[in-house]
């Protein structure tokens, strides 16, 4: 059996300030892949003014089998495809939004179209920025950003651990 380990008081206190945060709306993604058949979980987790609120989504690519890159990069369009749909549906967007994701190129995202010379791989980068952009056109006044979730941020972080399981029901694990 695997032993929990509790996470610190600190860790508790930065959850719940994230939920209660008026200001900033944090969004943690993660994918995972079934069986490397190319079918793939988005998870997401939405974080910030007193909620938490999780979606998930099937996503089917089978030339992108083993692409763990392609699957995270994947999780992060389905999130600005959630925000456009929030907007759309005139839900109130707080002035900064930030999207964490667990992969290091993702701050590539914020610079270029072209992350890697993996032609597939910038395809949907490519998605990505031009989703980015809608939003941005959409609504200028809103700070959106692509991060990288750095590892003290991933440790004992339960909204991380909310997207990695959403992204593993939506492939039923």
């Amino acid at each position: 059996m695997k032993s929990q380990i509790k996470p610190p008081e600190e860790a508790k206190q930065r959850a719940v300030g994230m939920v209660q945060d008026e200001e900033v709306l944090r969004i943690f993604v993660d994918a995972s892949e079934l069986n490397y058949q190319g079918i793939f979980g988005q998870g997401a987790c939405f974080v910030g003014q007193g909620e938490v609120i999780t979606k998930c989504k099937k996503h089917y690519n089978l030339l992108m089998k083993k692409q763990n890159v392609y699957a995270e990069l994947a999780a992060i369009g389905f999130a600005l495809e959630q925000l456009l749909a929030m907007h759309k549906q005139g839900c109130a967007i707080k002035p900064e939004i930030l999207i964490y994701s667990d992969i290091p190129l993702v701050d590539y995202l914020n610079g270029t179209k072209e992350i890697t010379k993996n032609k597939s791989i910038n395809i949907i980068a490519k998605k990505i920025w031009d989703l980015k952009q809608e939003f941005e056109d959409k609504l200028p006044s809103i700070n959106l950003q692509i991060k990288n979730m750095d590892p003290e941020l991933k440790k004992f972080n339960p909204f991380y651990k909310a997207a990695h399981n959403e992204a593993r029901k939506a492939i039923n694990c």
